[in-house]
């Protein structure tokens, strides 16, 4: 005799339907605390084999983490947060730094004032590009979207 659900379907074949439904998928494990302690020392740490001495564990039992879909999720969201963070100090100092840049312009050394010309006219046709290049994929995505809307 088996089981069957409120709706007459064996708890069995309830079970083959939804994996069936969900692709197959395993249920995904939800992240430790040790987990959590190895995503901070793969960070910190210079190497893999230091950031799994750190945490306590093998080299090869963080790269078995890091094929789980959890784990390396909440790396790939973790090193992003650490960049966005070196991003911000970075824009923080830019001013700083043209300002510094427009000093050594009136530097008595004229080497030091050519070559700061020189960096400063490099950067302004870097900017001028990226605009450029900037305005020309707005301009495209607009057209893929009146495109893809008006079919």
């Amino acid at each position: 005799m088996s089981l069957r659900n409120d709706y007459g379907v064996s708890i069995k074949e309830a079970g083959r339907k939804r994996t069936e439904l969900n692709g197959n998928q395993k249920p995904r494990p939800k992240l430790t605390g040790k987990h959590l302690k190895a995503i901070a020392e793969i960070l910190a740490a210079g190497t893999m084999e230091e950031a799994a001495r750190r945490s306590g564990v093998s080299k090869s039992t963080l790269y078995e983490w890091m094929k789980q879909e959890p784990f390396y999720k909440r790396l790939e969201e973790a090193r992003a947060e650490v960049f966005n963070e070196g991003l911000g100090i970075i824009k923080a100092g830019t001013s700083k730094a043209a300002r510094k840049l427009i000093e050594l312009l009136d530097s008595r050394n004229e080497n030091t004032r050519r070559l700061t010309a020189q960096e400063i006219l490099a950067l302004s046709l870097k900017i001028s590009e990226t605009q450029e290049i900037e305005r020309r994929l707005e301009r495209l995505e607009e057209l893929l979207e009146a495109r893809t809307s008006g079919a």
